[in-house]
C-alpha cells in the first residue's frame, strides 16, 4: 500500500478497504475520516433530510481510540475506525429512535444497542449518525412525518427510495462508505438501486436482529460489492437476542466469479404492474443477461410474474396490520401527522380480527410456496430492482402516488421466501440517474449472490461519478 496524503475528495470517495489500507500505513487517521463523514452528513446530508441524528462527539472519541489501536498494530477488524451510519430503526444507546415517525417524538432514548450495532462497535467502527426513514418503515420512499421529504443526492427533486432512505443518500454523498439499513419488502435494495449503491437483503437470519423477525432483515449498503461483503462479515453473525439467527458467521469476500459455466440464471422481466418496466431498466437487465451468458451461464426467461395484484394485496394487508399497533400506541389526535396514504392504509385494517389476520398470514404461506418453486428452479435470478428509473421526491410510490407494493414487485418475493437478493449499479439513464439490477439466489448462498453481483460490477464499462458533497473533481 502506497503512502497517501488525505484530501477532502479522497476521504469522501474512499472505500472501507481504502481507509483500512491508509490506517495501516499511517497516512490517514480514523479521526480525519470520521470528521470528514461528519462534515458531509451535517451539511449536505442534513440539507437532503438524510440524517436522523448526529453522533459526532462519541464517534470522534471512538475514532481516537481506533487511531491508537492502528498505531499499535492491534486493530479490532478491517472496519476499525471506518465511519458507518445506521438506520433510525436500530436502537443505539443514548440516541432517539423515532422509527421514522413524528408519532414517536415522546419515546425515550434507546437503552440498548441492536445486535448489528453491537457487532459494529465490537469491530471498532465509528458510528457517526443515524439515518432518516419513512414512518414505521412502511413506505418504500423517502417520505416521513419526522424528517420531511428525504431527497436523492443525484437529483434532489427525485426520491432516494425507502425505507432505508437516508442510508442510501449518505453513502452516495460520501458521508462514510458504509451504512446498515433494513429490508422488509425491498427497503435496502430500493434505495441502493436508486442511489447507485450496492446492497444486500441476506438470507433471513444471516444478520441477527432484535426483536427477531420472520420477515425483515438488516442489510449492508456500500458503494462497492467488496465493501458490502466486508460489512456483512462483521454484522452477519448469530446473537443470543435473536433465536432465529443462523449459526456460524458469513465468510464471503465479495470477489467476482471467474466463470458461470454450469450455472442457470432465470431472467425475470414479467410483471403485471401498471406501465410495466421502464425501457431503460429493461435494457439494463437484458444487457446484464448477455454478460452472464458470455461468462457461461445458461439464461432462461421466466415468462410469468412471480406475484399477482391479489398476492401483493395480501402481503400489504399483513404488513399494515402488523404496523397498526405502533399507530394505536399513541393518542389519536397525533394520527393525522402520518403521511395520509399510510394513515388511510393503517386505519383500513382496524376491523381485522385476530382470526382474519392469521388467515391472511396463511394466504401468504401459499404465495411463498408458489414463488419459491419458481426461484429455486435456478441457481440465480436476474431482474430489475424496481420497474422505474426514478420518481418524484414527494411521492410515496412511483407507480401510483398511493399506497401499494407495485414498485416492490421484484424485491418483495425474496422477503417472503427468506432468500438472499442484492443489487449493484450497472447503467446510467439518459436523465443521469443510476440503474441497478437485482440478483437473487438460493437460501444460504449470500456469498454466491455477492460474487455474481461482483462480476456485473467488474464488467461495468464506466465509473460512477457519485455526487460527493462539496467535493470538486472527486
Amino acid at each position: 500500500m502506497t503512502t497517501h496524503t488525505p484530501t477532502t475528495a479522497s476521504l469522501a470517495s474512499a472505500s472501507a478497504a481504502d481507509l483500512a489500507g491508509w490506517y495501516r500505513d499511517g497516512s490517514v487517521s480514523p479521526v480525519d475520516a470520521t470528521q470528514a463523514a461528519i462534515d458531509v452528513a451535517a451539511s449536505a446530508g442534513v440539507e437532503l433530510n438524510a440524517v436522523a441524528v448526529m453522533n459526532a462527539e462519541q464517534a470522534l472519541e471512538d475514532a481516537a481510540a481506533s487511531a491508537a489501536r492502528w498505531a499499535a498494530g492491534t486493530p479490532l477488524s478491517d472496519l476499525d475506525g471506518v465511519p458507518v451510519s445506521v438506520k433510525d430503526s436500530f436502537p443505539m444507546v443514548g440516541l432517539p429512535r423515532w422509527h421514522g415517525s413524528k408519532l414517536n417524538d415522546a419515546a425515550p432514548a434507546s437503552a440498548h444497542d441492536g445486535a448489528p450495532v453491537r457487532r459494529l462497535r465490537e469491530a471498532g467502527a465509528t458510528l457517526f449518525a443515524k439515518t432518516s426513514m419513512p414512518d414505521f418503515g412502511l413506505i418504500g420512499a423517502g417520505v416521513s412525518s419526522q424528517f420531511g421529504i428525504i431527497r436523492n443526492p443525484w437529483n434532489p427533486a427525485l426520491n432516494p427510495g425507502g425505507s432505508s432512505s437516508g442510508s442510501g443518500a449518505l453513502v452516495a454523498l460520501g458521508a462514510g462508505p458504509l451504512s446498515i439499513g433494513t429490508d422488509m419488502g425491498g427497503s435496502v435494495r430500493l434505495p441502493a438501486a436508486l442511489c447507485g449503491l450496492a446492497g444486500l437483503k441476506p438470507t433471513q437470519g444471516r444478520i441477527a436482529y432484535d426483536p427477531p423477525k420472520l420477515i425483515g432483515s438488516a442489510g449492508p449498503m456500500a458503494r462497492t460489492i467488496a465493501d458490502t461483503a466486508t460489512l456483512l462479515r462483521v454484522i452477519g453473525k448469530p446473537d443470543l437476542t435473536d433465536h432465529l439467527s443462523l449459526p456460524g458467521a458469513f465468510e464471503g469476500d465479495g470477489a467476482a466469479l471467474a466463470s458461470l459455466t454450469g450455472v442457470t440464471v432465470g431472467l425475470l422481466l414479467a410483471t403485471d404492474v401498471p406501465g410495466g418496466v421502464d425501457e431503460e431498466v429493461a435494457e439494463a437487465v437484458l444487457a446484464q443477461a448477455a454478460v452472464l451468458s458470455a461468462h457461461g451461464a445458461t439464461v432462461v426467461p421466466i415468462e410469468e410474474p412471480l406475484t399477482t395484484a391479489v398476492d401483493r394485496e395480501s402481503f400489504m394487508t399483513v404488513l399494515s396490520t402488523r404496523g397498526l399497533p405502533e399507530l394505536l400506541a399513541v393518542p389519536e389526535e397525533l394520527w393525522p401527522l402520518l403521511p395520509p396514504q399510510l394513515l388511510e392504509q393503517l386505519l383500513s385494517r382496524t376491523d381485522i380480527t385476530a382470526v382474519e389476520h392469521v388467515a391472511n398470514e396463511k394466504k401468504l404461506d401459499g404465495v411463498r410456496a408458489k414463488i419459491a418453486a419458481v426461484l429455486n428452479a435456478f441457481d440465480y435470478v436476474l431482474s430489475p430492482v424496481t420497474p422505474v428509473v426514478s420518481f418524484p421526491a414527494e411521492n410515496v410510490t412511483p407507480v401510483r402516488n398511493d399506497y401499494s407494493l407495485d414498485h416492490m414487485v421484484f424485491t418483495s418475493p425474496y422477503n417472503l421466501t427468506s432468500l438472499p437478493a442484492g443489487t449493484v449499479p450497472v447503467a446510467m439513464s439518459a436523465s443521469g440517474m443510476p440503474i441497478g439490477v437485482q440478483i437473487g439466489g438460493r437460501r444460504f448462498d449470500d456469498a454466491g449472490v455477492l460474487a455474481v453481483l461482483a462480476l456485473l460490477e467488474q464488467e461495468r464499462s464506466f465509473d460512477l461519478a457519485f455526487p460527493f458533497a462539496g467535493v470538486a473533481g472527486a
